[in-house]
Parts: C-alpha cells; sequence; structure tokens
C-alpha cells in the first residue's frame, strides 16, 4: 500500500503545504510509503511530482488523500481512480470576504463551494476544525466528517522550546501571523493600535507574512499613516524559522483579526510559545484557545483596545511565558498525533 497526497500548491512555509509534507512524514514514521503530488509547488527543494503523474501512480490498494481548500480541476478525475480516497478538507474561504480586492481568488472559492457535493465521493473525509466540518452540512453528511487538527508537534515551530529569557521589548508588542490578504483584517489590527494609543498605551505591531495584494498593502499603509501609528507598525513579510521563532518570544500577545479561519495555526503556535491570544470569534479559531481569549465577532474594536491594555498592563513582563498556555497547546498537538492518523488510514482500507 502507497499514500498519494496530493493539493493543488505545496509549498513549504504555507499552512496547506507545510501539513501536507507533516502527513507524509507521519506516514512513514508508521511504515507507509507515501508520495507527494501538485499542480504548483516549490522547485529542487521538496520531493512533490507533478499531479498528472499521480493518475499513471495509482494502484487499487493504494490510498489516495486530497487536500481541498480550493477549486480543483482534476477532482473529478481522481474520484474516478480505483483505490480508496480520502480527502482533507481546511474549508473553503467566503468568496464575499475576498471579492472587493481578490476578485480572481474570490471566484475560485466560489467553484471550490460548487464542487463541495462532489466530497461525498471520497470513502472518508477528515476537516480541519468543528466549524470547518459544519460548513459542509447540506452536502454531506457533516456528522460523519472526522476532525483532526492540521498541525502535528515534529513541525519546527512546535519542536522549538520557548525562550525562557527572551529579549525583552521596551515596549508591548502585538503579533499577526499570515498571508496579508483582506479577510485576514490587518486593518482591525491598526485600528486597536491607534485605539491603545489614545488610551495612553504605547506599543507596536509586528505583521509576519506574505503581502501578495498590493492594493491592499497599500491600503493598509495609508491607514496606519492616517491614524497616527505607521511608525509603530512592521510590517516583516515572510521570515524564516529562526526570525519567526525570535518574534514569538519577544512578542507580547498575538492578535487573530481574520472573518475567516479553517484552524489559525499561528494561534496554536503563540500560545506554544506561551503567550496570550486575542482571538475573533466566529471562526475555527476560537476552537483552539481558551474562552476567555475570544472576543464577540462584532464587538465595538474599542472592547478589544480596553482588554488588551487591561491584560498586558497588568502583565509581569512583555516577553513573559505563561505554562497554562503551552499545555494548552500541547493537548491541541495530541488531537493529530501518529496514533490519531494510523486509526484513519486503517479505517480509509476497511
Amino acid at each position: 500500500m502507497k499514500l498519494h497526497i496530493c493539493a493543488p500548491d505545496i509549498f513549504s512555509g504555507d499552512a496547506v503545504g507545510n501539513h501536507c509534507l507533516a502527513i507524509a512524514r507521519a506516514a512513514r514514521r508508521l511504515g507507509i510509503t507515501a508520495e507527494l503530488y501538485a499542480q504548483r509547488y516549490d522547485v529542487g527543494t521538496i520531493e512533490v511530482h507533478p499531479f498528472e503523474n499521480l493518475f499513471a501512480s495509482v494502484a487499487a490498494d493504494d490510498i489516495v488523500l486530497l487536500s481541498y481548500s480550493i477549486f480543483d480541476p482534476y477532482l473529478e478525475q481522481l474520484l474516478a481512480l480505483p483505490c480508496r480516497k480520502l480527502c482533507y478538507f481546511h474549508g473553503v474561504t467566503d468568496p464575499q470576504l475576498l471579492r472587493e480586492l481578490e476578485p480572481q481568488t474570490a471566484q475560485l472559492c466560489e467553484m471550490a463551494l460548487a464542487q463541495l457535493p462532489l466530497l461525498s465521493g471520497f470513502d472518508v473525509v477528515v476537516a480541519n476544525s468543528h466549524n470547518t466540518a459544519a460548513s459542509l452540512s447540506g452536502t454531506i453528511d457533516a456528522a460523519a466528517v472526522k476532525v483532526i487538527p492540521p498541525v502535528f508537534a515534529d513541525m519546527a515551530t512546535f519542536q522549538r522550546k520557548p525562550a525562557p529569557a527572551a529579549r525583552r521589548l521596551r515596549e508591548p508588542n502585538l503579533l499577526m501571523v499570515g498571508r496579508v490578504v483582506p479577510h485576514k483584517r490587518v486593518e482591525d489590527a491598526i485600528e486597536i493600535l491607534a485605539l491603545l494609543q489614545q488610551r495612553e498605551f504605547t506599543a507596536t505591531l509586528t505583521i509576519v507574512g506574505n503581502a501578495p495584494n498590493y492594493d491592499y498593502l497599500k491600503l493598509l499603509i495609508n491607514r496606519a499613516r492616517e491614524l497616527g501609528v505607521l511608525e509603530r507598525v512592521d510590517f516583516k513579510g515572510m521570515l524564516d524559522d529562526a526570525d519567526l521563532f525570535d518574534c514569538y518570544d519577544t512578542t507580547s500577545a498575538l492578535l487573530a483579526m481574520s472573518r475567516h479561519e479553517g484552524f489559525c495555526v499561528p494561534v496554536l503556535e503563540a500560545m506554544h510559545f506561551g503567550k496570550p491570544v486575542f482571538v475573533r470569534g466566529g471562526t475555527a479559531a476560537q476552537e483552539i484557545c481558551p474562552a476567555d481569549c475570544v472576543f464577540d465577532p462584532n464587538a465595538d474594536l474599542s472592547t478589544w483596545a480596553a482588554a488588551i491594555a487591561n491584560r498586558l498592563g497588568a502583565s509581569t513582563g512583555a516577553n513573559a511565558v505563561n505554562d497554562a498556555y503551552v499545555a494548552h497547546a500541547n493537548s491541541v498537538l495530541q488531537r493529530a498525533s501518529d496514533d490519531v492518523w494510523r486509526d484513519v488510514l486503517i479505517g480509509v482500507k476497511r
């Protein structure tokens, strides 16, 4: 038996790509041969084959695992393969959140939503969160969907131990990690920074992640300038692991302002580093953090500013490690252990 893992895109550093690579590592630890396939992928840095090669490589006793988050032109062809098939569903972003500044991506998301009934053709469907599983209601039997977080304890971030005495910043720092795209609502974080300044609570905002949309990035820069906080906002772009770990070590807290999250790995990463998180409710991000970290999705941003100032103002250190957050992160990682995946892969073969 061989496990064939496929996705439209597999890039190291991207959440979906990192997950595909981690599933392959887990399969190999379980004694299962695993191969990766993608339409677009890192060339020469990781072992990924062109997607079209998959169809000549699959035997009847193999398993194909599709990582699905956006329209896939190969979906029907893949479902016709004479083997057992598993879909790992990351969720599809609401097109309305993208239409103004990312119309092409919005169209692909609309096409993906139209494809969802085809997921019933898989032998097993796994979702990255209960929120994502619920989004399948009305298209397939959501009650039959298994839920496994899209993380593994062997991922680089979770192998890194929080620094016990990290460099202390002069001022409290708020951190956002993830692609700088419209539905992440980075502008809300910038406004919170301005509201904190009005409360005479001086802080900085660090934004880590690729910014593929120039118009959106320009909007953010202009908004920060209008609010008088541009010099307190640091757009880091993509970082290597060492620099990302430094951001987690030195930050005071993570902000997750997104209007759509299938899971939100940075929330888990920040807690692994022992840092508080402030999370907008209404997405799957709220499933992986303590309830007192979650804000009503319609809460006024001044409520966020007041809570952040109160929490960080009372903190004993801007970069302190809170063991309770570390333990909470570890409990989430256990939900995606090799034993959990062994049971799923055995179940697909039955």
